[in-house]
Parts: structure tokens; sequence; C-alpha cells
């Protein structure tokens, strides 16, 4: 039962994974004249969840920005069995810590947009609906940084911290986060081509 849970969680967080992807790579394909099929009250409420999700508005650098304006409510309910909440926020700051330092150097316009939506619909998604909403309230209260590799993997590191304090964990040393989660996936300044 409980292999296939995690089975289902990994598959969850790869779909979401893929959505993000999903928009950024056709998000020539949102153009105006998508919109312009729609009625003019759903073409203001689409067109501005489109222009969010595509990295349009001001951002303010690191921060949310626009994606908090609109419907930002939190999907899931109540996640009661502490066990398996437990293993979903392990394996989650796991693939989050992991996914970090992976993430580029040196990113650019495009792949800094993709990691501030992927972390905002995750505040949205998450399977732990109480988890998301204080995932959300610390992504307002402290901007998210995502200007280089070190950067997130400190700002998700102070994060984990924070929720480690909340459930009286042991704090973790964020001076060895990138050691600690070096996957070996390979080469981590080459970008990713497709068909390489």
């Amino acid at each position: 039962m409980i292999k296939t849970k995690s089975i289902l969680l990994a598959l969850l967080l790869a779909c979401l994974g893929l959505f993000t992807l999903t928009v950024y790579r056709n998000r020539e394909e949102f153009s105006d004249r998508t919109l312009s099929n729609l009625s003019n009250d759903d073409a203001g409420v689409y067109g501005g969840l489109l222009n969010n999700l595509l990295g349009g508005g001001n951002n303010g650098g690191g921060g949310m920005g626009d994606l908090w304006q609109g419907d930002t409510h939190v999907v899931m309910g109540k996640m009661a069995n502490e066990t398996l909440r437990a293993q979903l926020g392990r394996r989650t700051w796991y693939f989050m810590h992991v996914m970090a330092s992976r993430y580029p150097i040196d990113p650019t316009a495009d792949e800094k947009q993709a990691m501030r939506s992927f972390l905002f619909l995750m505040s949205r998604l998450y399977p732990c609906g109480d988890c998301a909403h204080h995932f959300q309230q610390h992504l307002k209260k402290h901007p998210l940084n995502v200007e280089s590799r070190e950067d997130l993997e400190q700002y998700l590191c102070a994060m984990h911290n924070v929720v480690n304090k909340s459930l009286k964990k042991p704090l973790f040393n964020c001076t060895e986060v990138h050691s600690t989660y070096d996957c070996g996936c390979g080469p981590d300044n080459v970008r990713y081509k497709p068909g390489s």
C-alpha cells in the first residue's frame, strides 16, 4: 500500500513538472488570437491568468509578483493520516532540494519564471492542504529567491528549517545543502537539449 502511494506521489510530482514545462514550451500558442474567442468577461479572467503563468507583469525580481493576484486557494483538503503526511513531507523535501541542486547556476529569465510558477502551483496543489497553506504563507512573507542555484538552495533550506522548527525537529546546516542533496545526475553545467 505504501509503495503504491509512493508511486502515486512520484507520478503527481512528475505530472506537475510536465505541466509546468508544457506551459512554457507552448506559450506562443496562447496568443491574443486565442483569447479573442472568449467572451469579454472570460477573456479578462483567463487572459490575466495566462499572463501571470506565462511571465507577464512586473514580478519584482525574485518574488512571486502577479501570481498572487486572482484565485490562489489551496486545492487539496486536510491530510489526516500523520504517518503518510510525514512520509510525503520527507519525500517532497528531498525532491525540492535535489531540484534546487540541479537548478542552473545562472538561470535565464525564462528558467526563473518557470521555477516561480512551479512553486506557486505547488503551493496550491500540494496533497496536504494544511502544508500547502503554510507554504503559501511562507512564500508571501519571504519573497522567493530564484536568481541562482545557490540562492534557491539557501531559500529552500531556510524554509525547510522553518518547518523543522515548527515540528520541533533538528535544524539542517544550510552550508552543506548542496553536497547533501547532490543526486549524481551528471554534469550540472550543461543545459538540457532535446535529442542529446
